[in-house]
């Protein structure tokens, strides 16, 4: 009889999580796959336990809960520092010198030492050697005590997969993989992980979502070609699936009190990262009011995350009871009713604006126009304030790069920008195709069974 296979997976990250326990998502088609053998054992945080107790029976999938262990000490932290800047991107620069946040200081403070992330990447960064073999060996090194050795003497894995690379646990979890010659296979779960640092532990292999990450795969972290799989993103899975996934219009419309009529306007939030968006909202508002844009409502979609949640509270009281806004305070990880809700919401409105974020790409799937806000309201702020810095992050730029998103400049931009999709939505659409081959590999509803079909081709291979 056949020895079962022990795959450990780490779902610590929520948004790891999120996308590998979709419907018909990694999880789920790893274990219809069960007839060669397969043991999963699924690491996770306590108060994450239950969202996947649903799988467990003990045998074949068992959970197995863990802590996390950050750089501690003065020499673990300085060799952090260290690795992390041996690249120095642009989405870097601009998180080492003025921050992505508007809210705090400036780089957290310590914009001072920008010059030195910038020359470790300069010097010690250009060196594969060092990327590949010194920076790993040091790794083990200082990083001696191996939280999760008792973790592999207990499971005996033939392959370990981390699905958030670029982070702890993830990077301990494939030191202690590599201590013990087991296989690898990693992923980040962002778009915007591998342009920010370098990631010091290599996976056997990695997948990445897109052509533009495999490029940094290759040109930033020293991977090998044949060592990186593209394979979309799991979390756009549903989108290929309107008919199971979207609520019908009739009912979307009716719990949020909008009309057939009404056009709907979509504005998602850059919470913290814009300074200025109650200014943009209330122009649109009173746009609305005056008919500029005929029968319409705007639609504003909170960063409803939990460290920004009262801030978008504070941000948006004033607008509760103004007529022409509805609000769709629902997270969008909460539930697969808010994951519907949330797709619905890009699928039946007429034109979406957002901050430099994901959305763009979402939007695009569902050949919604989008724009960009690229100014500061009323204001003339400096630019660690601005929200012009983050279009110079590094990954955005690779969408800024297709023209499938309009970046406004003016609140007359913005106006006349609005007027004119509306009044010809198609407007773009051959871009917006060009965004999606360029940044989503394919949407054909089938990433987390690529995903699930290369962890069980390595389980075997």
């Amino acid at each position: 009889m056949q020895k079962k296979k022990t795959i450990i997976i780490s779902l610590f990250s929520i948004l790891a999580l999120d996308n590998f326990t979709l419907p018909d998502g990694v999880i789920e088609r790893l274990i219809k796959e069960n007839s060669p053998g397969v043991r999963l054992v699924l690491l996770t945080a306590k108060k994450m336990e239950g969202r996947l107790l649903r799988y467990a029976d003990g045998q074949n999938v068992i959970i197995s809960i863990i802590d996390t262990f950050s750089p501690k000490g003065f020499v673990q932290k300085l060799f952090h520092f260290f690795y992390a800047f041996l690249i120095f991107t642009g989405s870097t620069r601009i998180l080492a010198t003025f921050g992505a946040r508007a809210d705090i200081p400036p780089a957290g403070g310590n914009r001072h030492i920008a010059p030195v992330k910038a020359l470790i990447a300069a010097t010690f960064g250009r060196s594969k050697f060092v990327k590949t073999k010194l920076t790993p060996w040091l790794f083990q090194k200082i990083f001696r005590k191996r939280p999760y050795k008792n973790v592999f003497d207990k499971y005996s894995p033939d392959l370990v997969v981390t699905p958030n690379l670029a982070f702890f646990p993830d990077i301990e979890l494939v030191s202690e993989a590599k201590r013990r010659g087991v296989k690898t296979l990693g992923m980040v779960m962002n778009w915007d992980h591998l342009n920010k640092y370098y990631i010091p532990m290599h996976v056997d292999r990695l997948m990445v979502q897109n052509e533009p990450m495999r490029r940094e795969a290759v040109g930033w972290h020293c991977y090998e070609d044949d060592q990186v799989s593209v394979v979309g993103f799991p979390q756009f899975d549903m989108y290929a699936k309107k008919e199971k996934y979207l609520l019908p219009r009739e009912q979307f419309l009716k719990n949020f009190g909008l009309s057939h009529e009404e056009k709907i306007i979509l504005y998602v939030s850059g919470a913290a990262y814009s300074l200025d968006e109650p200014e943009i909202i209330e122009s649109i508002s009173q746009w609305i009011g005056e008919g500029k844009f005929g029968k319409s409502k705007l639609m504003i979609r909170p960063y409803a995350i939990a460290r920004d949640l009262e801030l978008e509270q504070k941000k948006y009281a004033r607008f509760e009871n103004n007529h022409p806004i509805v609000f769709n305070w629902m997270r969008r990880s909460d539930n697969l009713e808010s994951k519907k809700y949330f797709a619905s919401m890009l699928a039946y409105s007429h034109v979406i604006i957002s901050i430099f974020s994901t959305t763009a790409i979402e939007a695009a799937i569902f050949d919604k126009p989008t724009i960009t806000i690229g100014f500061d309201g009323n204001h003339k702020r400096p630019y660690h304030q601005s929200i012009r810095r983050l279009e110079d992050m590094s990954h955005f730029r690779n969408v800024l790069d297709t023209g499938s998103v309009r970046v406004v400049r003016s609140f007359d931009d913005l106006g006349r920008t609005i007027s004119a999709y509306l009044d010809n939505p198609g407007t773009d659409h051959d871009k917006r195709i060009n965004l999606i081959d360029k940044m989503c590999h394919k949407i054909d509803g089938r990433a987390s069974e690529r995903i699930a079909n290369y962890i069980l081709g390595m389980t075997y291979g």
